[in-house]
Parts: C-alpha cells; structure tokens; sequence
C-alpha cells in the first residue's frame, strides 16, 4: 500500500511539474513551409506561435541540420516596393500569439543541403531568451493562399 501511495505521489507531482512547464512555453500551430522547385536556394516556413505563460516569450534564434542558416523576416511595403526586413528576434506577448504568413512574418529558410519536396517534413529546432529550445518537425506542403501573390525570395 505504502509503495503504491508513494508512486502515486510521484506521477501526480510530475504531471503538476510538466503541466507548469508546458505553461512556460510557446506552443507551436499550424506549422508549414511552402514547397518549392528542385534547386530553390531559399523556401520559406510559417506557423501561428501561442504563449500561454504569464510573461513574454522571444524567439532568439531558429535552426535546422537541414538549412545552412534561418532568418526570422517581416515583409514591408516599402516605397511601392515589397521587402523582405530581417528580424534579430520575435517577441511573443504574454497571453497572445504571433501569425507567422505569406506577407508578413516568416522564417526564411537558407541554403537547403537538399530541397525538401510536398509531404517531406522538416526539422526546425526555436530557441528562446529564456533558455527554452524547442524542437518542431513541419510538413512541407504547395501553398495554400488562394489567389494570393507569392512572396518573392530572388533577393536573397
């Protein structure tokens, strides 16, 4: 009886300890990154980040083994003229959630070691200021933004 008791206590208190954890962290939604064309030297990935904890969250840094590097980018109209402005982090507010989308917010992801194709999926590992790393795995899928314009990735 004593042991069982004592295990109960144990998995009850993990569960309280993780449940508080996964409160500190950003969750990760709808998560893609746009299919492109053999050879593309840039693709881009876009997902809805929620924070649920009580302070905010700033993403600091996204890598993958399979990208030379990751940039966090905003898109901007700039005199007539759309432009892709990198970001040094992405601050996610307490209690809120940031839209990463075609126009807007993205990761660009540089320099594929292979262009992964519609229905590969892709690692990205987010890193936060807090010291938090999370490690997402997205599927690589044709756009889904109908009628909408591409981005154009040529520039970089």
């Amino acid at each position: 009886m004593k042991k069982s008791l004592s295990a109960t206590l144990f998995f009850v208190l993990l569960h309280l300890v993780s449940s508080a954890y996964a409160h500190e962290q950003v969750s990760v939604d709808n998560a893609w990154v746009r299919s492109a064309p053999p050879g593309a030297d840039v693709m881009a990935a876009y997902m809805i980040l929620k924070n649920e904890s009580e302070e905010t969250r700033v993403l600091t840094k996204v890598s993958s083994s399979m990208f030379n590097r990751i940039e966090i980018h905003r898109t901007e109209m700039h005199e007539g003229i759309m432009k892709m402005i990198p970001q040094d982090s992405l601050p996610v507010p307490a209690g809120s959630s940031v839209t990463l989308e075609p126009g807007g917010l993205h990761l660009m992801l540089i320099g594929p070691k292979s262009v992964p194709k519609e229905g590969d999926e892709v690692d990205l590992n987010l890193k936060f200021s807090n010291g938090h790393s999370q490690r997402i795995k997205v599927p690589v899928r044709a756009d889904n933004n109908k009628g909408g314009k591409m981005e154009e990735h040529g520039h970089h």
